[in-house]
């Protein structure tokens, strides 16, 4: 199976489900603002049941029973197929390419992998090649600019990959459930 393009809402939701089934209530409450993950990408409780619809309608997760809720409906709860368990591991071992996806994207993949109880260090070997390959880029940009503005832009651009670095050495690789060192 190809990687699917997913939005990162949908991607978070994904791993969640292939995680352990669950329904949709659950996952919000993990997406909420200041929850787990919603601390760092908030995720609205409509926007999970859209992308449940989604990911259904994609053949990525199935339903696989239901749940008496407290109060109202009855819990559809959805459970990744195989091939989508896979495909979620593979999306949470890729570094992101993009500088501006350090921030939620990266963060939310080392999120999820900490929820496996996995080591994260793969991932961060991985996006430290990705932030050298950007910081050269970048650097290369810098030095063949024209004026003074695009050569401080180079340069606040840079700044952010050393941010990014900063992050990525706070990432403690060593423990078994990793956690950001203080």
């Amino acid at each position: 199976m190809n990687a699917p393009d997913l939005p990162l809402a949908e991607w978070i939701v994904l791993a969640l489900v292939a995680e352990r089934p669950s329904h949709g209530f659950a996952i919000s409450t993990l997406t909420a603002e200041g929850a787990d993950i919603g601390e760092f990408w908030y995720v609205s409780r409509p926007m999970v049941y859209r992308s449940l619809t989604r990911l259904v309608e994609r053949g990525l997760i199935t339903a696989v029973g239901a749940e008496e809720g407290n109060r109202g409906p009855q819990r559809m709860i959805y459970a990744a197929t195989p091939s989508a368990e896979a495909t979620v591991g593979t999306w949470l071992d890729e570094p992101v390419s993009e500088l501006f996806d350090v921030r939620a994207e990266l963060t939310c993949k080392l999120l999820l992998i900490q929820r496996r109880d996995a080591s994260p260090a793969r991932l961060v070997e991985r996006q430290r090649l990705v932030l050298d390959e950007i910081e050269e880029s970048l650097r290369a940009k810098e030095d063949a600019a024209g004026d003074h503005i695009a050569r401080a832009s180079y340069a606040l651009r840079q700044e952010h990959v050393r941010a990014a670095r900063g992050f990525l050495d706070a990432v403690d690789v060593e423990s078994p459930r990793p956690a950001v060192k203080g």
